[in-house]
């Protein structure tokens, strides 16, 4: 077989027939990803395998290139595929435009409903299913304010990501309930961090990193600014607290949502359609310190911040 970028994920046992699976003996799922394969991955793939130990995984790395995706998803279209599962906003909406028929599980979707890939959070009128990463803002905010009484807060996000954004426009919507103004810090590309500002009368008092794969790869440089800075951060990331020094962290658990993924695609093996299976998000969060950020900038962080915390850098 020629080389295509897929990798193939296979694991042999003996499988409960269902009804709704291709001719193989076991379920095939198309894995469409547009960033690295990493915790939410893992947690779908044993999530499936808990119950039907024989499934096929086709890997689909798009690396964010839209180009790329299509070509998988025209390669997807000539095997028989049981599933397409998707993970973020961009592959997501691309995955649906070109796929109507398929039952498509989706996760890392910061707003399914806002960005239209389905009707409501009870049924998506459509192929369509899936656990959003959503995390409410204003509980982060108020983690936030426990440490900082910010008046000005520097959100720093990617407009190129609709997941960036929808985070961007959150923040501003609760400005007149936690009285504060935010400051829009665009990034689209390394050589912008230079220009943002951390200091002088312009500033902001506290940064918010959205979630985005951009500003998790500038994360070192971007954050080594705003430290230097002393400003208080709070990242949507996990990784830009425990390795890149973000001051605090309130994220979804990522194994967490694959294993929730994982219960929507078995419904759909056992016959469920994709639009009776209502999408979710998580109800509980992690919270991440970085303590190292603490003694760099110099805050104080209460007690009972400390005692809930889930992670903590030390």
């Amino acid at each position: 077989m020629s080389r295509t970028g897929i990798v193939f994920c296979l694991s042999l046992l003996l499988l409960v027939p269902g009804p709704v699976l291709a001719a193989e003996p076991f379920p095939s799922v198309a894995m469409f990803e547009w960033q690295r394969d990493g915790a939410v991955e893992n947690g779908f793939r044993e999530g499936v395998q808990r119950r039907y130990p024989e499934a096929r995984f086709y890997v689909y790395s798009a690396a964010e290139d839209p180009e790329l995706l299509q070509r998988f998803l025209d390669e997807a279209a000539t095997r028989d595929h049981d599933l397409y599962y998707v993970a973020g906003t961009a592959a997501a909406r691309r995955v649906l435009a070109a796929e109507k028929k398929k039952p498509v599980v989706f996760t890392m979707v910061q707003a399914p409903v806002e960005e239209g890939l389905i009707a409501s959070w009870e049924t998506s009128e459509n192929n369509a299913t899936g656990i959003s990463n959503r995390v409410p803002i204003l509980n982060q905010l108020k983690a936030l304010r426990r440490i900082s009484s910010f008046r000005t807060l520097g959100v720093l996000y990617n407009p190129t990501n609709p997941d960036s954004r929808q985070q961007l426009l959150e923040l501003e919507r609760l400005q007149p309930f936690l009285d504060y103004e935010v400051l829009r810090l665009p990034v689209t590309a390394a050589p912008q961090v230079r220009d943002l500002r951390f200091s002088g009368p312009l500033a902001p008092e506290a940064v918010y990193l959205t979630h985005d794969p951009l500003i998790e790869r500038l994360g070192h440089s971007v954050l080594e600014r705003i430290n230097g800075a002393n400003l208080p951060s709070l990242a949507a990331d996990m990784s830009l607290v425990t390795r890149r020094g973000a001051l605090l962290g309130l994220v979804p658990d990522e194994y967490r949502i694959g294993r929730l993924a994982a219960l929507s695609a078995m419904k759909i093996f056992e016959g469920s359609s994709p639009t009776a299976i209502p999408s979710s998000a998580l109800d509980f969060f992690m919270v991440a310190l970085n303590m190292h950020t603490v003694r760099e900038i110099d805050v104080q962080v209460p007690f009972s911040l400390l005692v809930i915390a889930d992670t903590i850098v030390r």
